[in-house]
């Protein structure tokens, strides 16, 4: 089993210490901090282009915090390349830096490919990496800690995709109870974070919903390097997906507004049938009571997430 690696510095913080960022610095997400566009740009032209040669060096090299910094260096110099020739490089060199975590995490990984490694102890060895890198570790071991570097283009009520940490995803699956062979569907699932983790903490039988061409593929490549036969996903609108009666159904932000509501109404029209033995529970952001009397609170917010019993 491998051991934890050392602090992860979140790369957005070692390059630019912005307010309300801490996660990967993303071109919608700096935007969304308030910080003006033109200066945004200006910001980008002052950061010295970076010497592709040193970064390798550092992946091959380093650990964890190194390829989360080189990562960021990458999508700061992505947001302002103009050249095919250059992108072709920072592309070369992402993928370098996701084969070095795998190569990184391949013990753990092959131990939990081969069935070796039981959901308890996984539980265990995730819960006792610090929370101040807790969800980097994670997410390197699932392989999914390096998302794509091209965005798709901003779609109204659609929120860009950023994981769910992984005290929020586990707080789910405790509250809910949820137990091996149950069904676990997340809305907006994108690399795929809180299906496999259903799948491997769980025993569940999980689905991810993803509307990103690119975050699907990716997400069902990772669940198969891992031979997580209980992760499945499906590249469709979640407004157009099919009706589920999923025992657990989780949405880390996904959308917002119109886009939420119907979403949330396809949902409770699927589950209108006959009185099932299991509690069914939806687990999203706090929701207005008054718009949706057929969830009730269960328990206290964990940061964002609040757990929903679904009469």
């Amino acid at each position: 089993m491998q051991p934890p690696q050392k602090a992860v510095c979140p790369s957005s913080v070692r390059i630019l210490r912005l307010p309300g960022v801490t996660r990967r610095p993303k071109v919608a997400a700096l935007w969304r901090t308030g910080w003006p566009l033109l200066g945004f740009w200006r910001l980008l032209d002052a950061v010295p282009t970076p010497d592709l040669a040193s970064l390798r060096a550092l992946v091959e090299r380093g650990d964890g915090s190194d390829r989360a910094f080189v990562d960021g260096t990458i999508r700061l110099a992505w947001a302002r390349a103009r050249g095919e020739a250059e992108r072709a490089s920072l592309l070369e060199l992402h993928g370098a830096v996701q084969a070095a975590a795998l190569a990184a995490h391949a013990a753990l990984r092959a131990e939990i490919s081969n069935g070796s490694l039981s959901r308890h102890a996984l539980r265990r060895l995730f819960d006792d990496v610090p929370a101040t890198r807790r969800d980097h570790f994670v997410e390197e071991v699932l392989g999914i800690a390096y998302p794509p570097l091209d965005e798709p283009e901003a779609v109204p009520e659609l929120i860009a995709y950023t994981p769910s940490g992984y005290d929020e995803i586990v707080h789910a699956l405790d509250s809910t109870e949820l137990a091996p062979g149950e069904r676990f569907l997340d809305i907006g699932s994108g690399l795929g974070k809180a299906v496999m983790l259903a799948a491997l903490l769980a025993g569940a039988s999980s689905v991810g919903v993803e509307r990103d061409p690119a975050l699907h593929e990716r997400a069902e490549g990772a669940a198969r390097l891992l031979g997580l036969r209980e992760a499945r996903f499906a590249c469709v609108d979640a407004q157009e997906m099919a009706p589920s009666d999923a025992d657990v159904v989780f949405m880390y932000l996904p959308f917002t507004g119109g886009t939420l509501s119907r979403v949330l109404q396809r949902l409770f029209e699927a589950g209108s049938g006959p009185l099932r033995a299991r509690q069914r529970f939806l687990c999203a952001a706090v929701l207005e009571p008054g718009l949706y009397p057929a969830l009730v609170p269960v328990g206290s917010p964990k940061l964002w997430l609040q757990v929903y019993a679904w009469r």
